[in-house]
């Protein structure tokens, strides 16, 4: 039923809401309702600052986990926050990746025998973002058991070969979490190693 709600265009999907996730004001908020949303959302959260200050606050500076929110207002209701998605006010600002291979890996992987081969391919290799590492060729996937290596492969490094398949900018994090049980420090210190390494490179959208 849901399903054919939202092909009908009379529903959309709403991710798992956490107070860990980080939520930013959204591109198509209603704007043009906000007076009268301003006096139904009072009615219905008394306790609540008024809901600019809130947006305001949820605007200003960087995008925000949605438990900083919190500290700034103790006395929110946890009904809050699935009460301003389902008014499409708010929207979850997820995390994607992307495999890169670094020039380094992939002449690492070269099997030359010359001189004159091995000029050719450094000047051949360059940085590369795998579109789809679940279809990954047999060179690519040697290049990402290379890259893999320098994490350590009894580490990050195995968490990295095990967790590449859903490296291909479409899968956010909270995807990952939930389907691997993956715990979220561990995946979020084996994604930073990987970044500075150059070989996981990290997007944010909506």
């Amino acid at each position: 039923m849901a399903r054919d709600l939202i092909d009908l265009d009379l529903a959309r999907a709403i991710p798992p809401l956490s107070n860990r996730g980080v939520y930013i004001i959204s591109p198509l908020a209603p704007v043009h309702i906000i007076n009268p949303f301003a006096r139904e959302f009072k009615l219905r959260f008394p306790t609540a600052p008024p809901l600019t200050n809130l947006l305001s606050t949820i605007s200003n500076g960087p995008p925000k986990r949605w438990d900083t929110i919190l500290l700034i207002y103790p006395r929110l209701s946890p009904d809050v926050l699935p009460f301003l998605m389902r008014k499409g006010w708010i929207t979850q600002l997820r995390q994607f990746y992307f495999v890169r291979i670094p020039r380094r890996i992939k002449l690492a992987c070269i099997d030359t025998v010359s001189p004159e081969e091995k000029r050719a391919a450094e000047d051949a290799a360059e940085d590369e973002i795998l579109v789809d590492p679940y279809k990954a060729s047999r060179e690519q996937l040697k290049w990402i058991k290379k890259l893999a290596e320098e994490g350590g492969l009894t580490g990050r490094g195995r968490m990295f070969l095990r967790l590449t398949k859903y490296f291909d900018g479409k899968s956010a994090k909270e995807k990952i979490l939930r389907r691997e049980q993956v715990d979220r420090s561990e995946l979020e210190a084996m994604v930073e190693v990987f970044r500075k390494a150059g070989g996981i490179v990290v997007a944010e959208h909506w």
